[in-house]
């Protein structure tokens, strides 16, 4: 047991109520099924142009609105988060709309419960990483469950975006280098811990874990800002997109 994950997987389940009222006011997981573009940006649609009849498997699922999307685009999706609270939410949904998916609770960094080589292709991304204690760890056990020659899809929010997380100026809040754990008090009580990974630990990670790159990029420059985001410069790019071929094309 990864205590740090345990704490954060706490802090998920207590957030799963108030969050699930924010995404259902979004409505996407609804929507996305007939357009992914919804949730996926025109980068990452271009790798996910020959998934209808492949097994996939999202790693962090946390709202699903990625997992109803490849649903919807004919994957046949495994969906895995630490929090059970937010995977009961989504179960509920999914019967809603009547999709076939399989639910797993797990911490993404110990997925002995999935065999090796089981998918086409892992997604994963968004703000995950940031949760992620050991990012090594992390890919590697993506990209075990790959099939011979499968896709690995990281969609991740940018590690140098991420620096101005805590600025309301124009200097950056954090370094750059500065990996963590960065600690948190929840309204609540409990400890939230997040973590800051660079551009080279991402691809380092996916290299170590065995896959060959097959395409880095950097998008989102346009995009509107997050939510929460304050001051970021608006020349930075949103994301950081690594795709990675898992060995025996």
């Amino acid at each position: 047991m990864n205590e740090l994950h345990e704490s954060n997987r706490a802090c998920w389940n207590s957030w799963s109520e108030s969050w699930s009222k924010r995404t259902e006011k979004r409505n996407l997981w609804k929507k996305c099924l007939h357009d992914p573009s919804l949730v996926f940006s025109l980068n990452e649609m271009r790798h996910l142009n020959e998934i209808q009849n492949k097994e996939v498997c999202v790693l962090g699922s946390g709202d699903n609105e990625a997992v109803f999307a490849l649903t919807g685009m004919g994957a046949f999706v495994t969906s895995v988060d630490i929090s059970e609270c937010q995977l009961a939410t989504v179960r509920e949904r999914a019967d809603k709309l009547g999709l076939k998916i399989r639910f797993i609770r797990a911490d993404v960094t110990d997925l002995a419960c999935l065999d090796d080589g089981m998918f086409d292709l892992v997604h994963t991304g968004g703000h995950m990483s940031v949760w992620i204690s050991d990012i090594e760890r992390y890919y590697r056990e993506a990209v075990r469950i790959l099939k011979a020659g499968g896709y690995f899809l990281i969609n991740e929010y940018h590690p140098v975006r991420r620096m101005w997380h805590e600025s309301d100026g124009p200097k950056p809040g954090n370094r750059y280098f500065h990996r963590g754990p960065y600690t948190y008090r929840t309204e609540g009580g409990m400890s939230q811990y997040e973590f800051h990974w660079t551009v080279a630990d991402h691809i380092q990670a996916v290299i170590d874990a065995g896959c060959s790159i097959e395409a880095v990029e950097e998008h989102g420059e346009n995009d509107p800002a997050e939510e929460y985001e304050k001051s970021v410069p608006a020349s930075l790019p949103l994301y950081l997109l690594i795709c990675g071929r898992a060995p025996g094309r």
